[in-house]
């Protein structure tokens, strides 16, 4: 019988304890989809193209987004395609108007492993992160709301839906998102533009997960003799922009069609633990070309007061010397660097929520020679 109670007071004893137990591996996001057909290890780095309902290109064909999964991974980048702008004849004809999925076969085929996609590479602090990839057909930087345009001599309707699109998007991955332990919207060129434009539509859809702010040369400075508000209001008019931008911000659209600076800081500022970013080379000539050829200084200017716009607690710049154009989607993502650090390097910062400026003051610009007399 004392045998007897001295068992069940052990047991008892032990019921009532609560062990220490290890804490919990990850849930990956996509790791149990309904809509998604399991992948063997073997596919484990495979790419697969998604095409809900209501993703469509400027021509009205389908189109649909890229999803690479990693088992066990809370985390997710959103990363937004470049490729110029539809807002007049010339510039429309070299924005593409479709992507379809024989497209996005050709796209991964090229870059589906390079830069920021690179999961094999040590050095990428997205190697273990699920990836969603959007294609880039809409000609109004992901951010517009106005189909069946007509854009002035270029012959036939548009359809810039590329906020839909995004929205299309976000809804067939939106329940799994959610529960992201962090998600980076990021975007190349035009794509760097879309960041600014679905900011805040990315993080109130994906909410409560937290979401930072990568924009990879997509710049939007204050200068008006670098970014015009002619230019804006034109991008405005033509694919109904201002339905993007927070309503909370009046500085955002002003009269004269000024005030796509203002989005970034408002975000930054009313997100203080989030990280907000941008890179660009100090005098990138597909950009400038976009803005109508400012010179190289007056572009680099804009640059810096983007930065100085910027609350420096949250925020980090990485604007390297050079006229080349974008980082993620590049093999120059692991080799251009600044003091020693690489962008890659910058970006793990960055990951990490330790966003820094490099170069950490703007270099002199050196004065101009004296004629001689």
């Amino acid at each position: 019988m004392r045998a007897f109670l001295l068992l069940l007071a052990a047991f008892t004893l032990a019921a009532c304890s609560s062990p220490i137990t290890p804490e919990a591996e990850p849930v990956g996001l996509f790791d149990d989809v309904e809509y998604l057909p399991a992948l063997s290890s073997a596919q484990a780095a495979d790419w697969q193209f998604l095409q809900p309902s209501g993703m469509q290109c400027r021509d009205g064909s389908r189109t649909g987004f890229g999803l690479r999964r990693r088992s066990g991974s809370p985390n997710l980048l959103i990363l937004l395609q470049g490729g110029g702008a539809c807002y007049d004849f010339l510039s429309c004809l070299t924005n593409p108007n479709s992507f379809s999925r024989s497209d996005f076969d050709a796209y991964i085929a090229a870059n589906g492993s390079v830069g920021a996609f690179d999961a094999s590479n040590a050095d990428n602090p997205f190697a273990d992160w699920n990836v969603i990839f959007v294609p880039y057909c809409t000609g109004d930087v992901h951010s517009g709301s106005s189909p069946n345009t007509a854009v002035p001599g270029l012959f036939g309707r548009q359809d810039f839906v590329g906020y839909g699109n995004m929205e299309a998007m976000l809804g067939r991955i939106q329940g799994q998102a959610k529960r992201a332990r962090q998600v980076v919207l990021a975007g190349t060129s035009a794509g760097g533009f879309g960041v600014v434009g679905t900011y805040g539509l990315v993080s109130n859809e994906l909410a409560p997960a937290p979401v930072d702010f990568l924009n990879d040369s997509g710049p939007v400075p204050e200068l008006d003799n670098v970014l015009s508000p002619s230019l804006q209001n034109q991008w405005r008019d033509l694919w109904n922009l201002d339905a993007a931008l927070p309503a909370g911000c009046t500085d955002c659209s002003l009269a004269n069609g000024d005030g796509l600076e203002n989005v970034t800081p408002f975000y930054a500022e009313r997100n203080p633990d989030r990280s907000f970013g941008l890179l660009s080379y100090n005098s990138d000539f597909v950009i400038r070309a976009f803005f109508g050829f400012p010179g190289a200084n007056a572009f680099e200017d804009g640059l810096y007061a983007i930065r100085a716009s910027l609350p420096p607690s949250n925020s980090g710049t990485f604007f390297p010397n050079g006229d080349g154009h974008t980082f993620l989607v590049s093999p120059e993502f692991y080799s251009v660097g600044v003091n020693g650090t690489t962008v890659a390097d910058w970006t793990a910062a960055f990951v990490a929520g330790a966003p820094t400026d490099l170069p950490a003051t703007r270099p002199a610009v050196a004065a101009p020679l004296a004629a001689a007399e």
